[in-house]
């Protein structure tokens, strides 16, 4: 079960990587566009994009499973995976569907706009 520290711990730090990600989409579309004019409809698209990417990876990775974990030990030579190794990825990876989430919901809003 997680904690409230940690649950807090975990959306601020989402939240602050999901406003970084604006950041630099912002600056990326205001420098190849030289303009403003049609930030809105592009942030919106690319932030629903990157949200998708953020969920499906986050996803994916947290829901790996120990035996394609032993044939990558077994074809790629990496290191053994366990229970503890497991509970670090989906930690990391709950990290990154928060974010995912968060910028669904800017998406939205700068949508709405």
């Amino acid at each position: 079960m997680i904690d409230r520290k940690t649950l807090l711990e975990y959306l601020v730090r989402s939240l602050v990587y999901s406003l970084i990600v604006i950041f630099i989409d912002v600056m990326l579309i205001i420098i190849i566009n030289w303009g403003i004019n049609q930030i809105i409809d592009i942030l919106s698209f690319v932030l629903l994009v990157e949200s998708g990417i953020c969920l499906v990876v986050g996803g994916a990775v947290a829901l790996y499973s120990p035996s394609v974990g032993k044939i990558n030990e077994v074809l790629f030579h990496s290191k053994p995976w366990n229970a503890k190794r497991q509970k670090e990825i989906e930690k990391q990876m709950a990290v990154i569907i928060i974010t995912g989430s968060f910028l669904i919901i800017e998406g939205l809003i700068v949508s709405a706009i």
